[in-house]
């Protein structure tokens, strides 16, 4: 696994759920070379888009408002993702 696609990891942990362009900006990946990195993950089960027509707070760390209708693709860490940090150091 990348050092990058680790990164993507540990972001989805401390956010919960979070789009590509905010993922973009918090681990300092450019969209353009982020996009792939989370097909390839999505493709190996480490993370899953998220499902339902808006995100609470309690879900999305990094949000500001207590709820927000979903406009872009939502991504969160699968069980394998989880499991995989746990046996990454760091």
């Amino acid at each position: 696994m990348s050092p990058e696609e680790v990164l993507v990891l540990r972001h989805l942990r401390l956010a919960g759920i979070d789009y590509a362009t905010s993922i973009s900006i918090h681990v300092k990946i450019p969209l353009q070379r982020l996009l792939p990195i989370l097909d390839k993950l999505e493709q190996e089960n480490f993370i899953e888009k998220a499902h339902g027509k808006s995100i609470k707070r309690s879900k999305a760390k990094f949000k500001l408002a207590k709820e927000v209708h979903k406009h872009h693709t939502y991504y969160k860490l699968s069980r394998k993702g989880r499991l995989i940090l746990k046996n990454i150091r760091g």
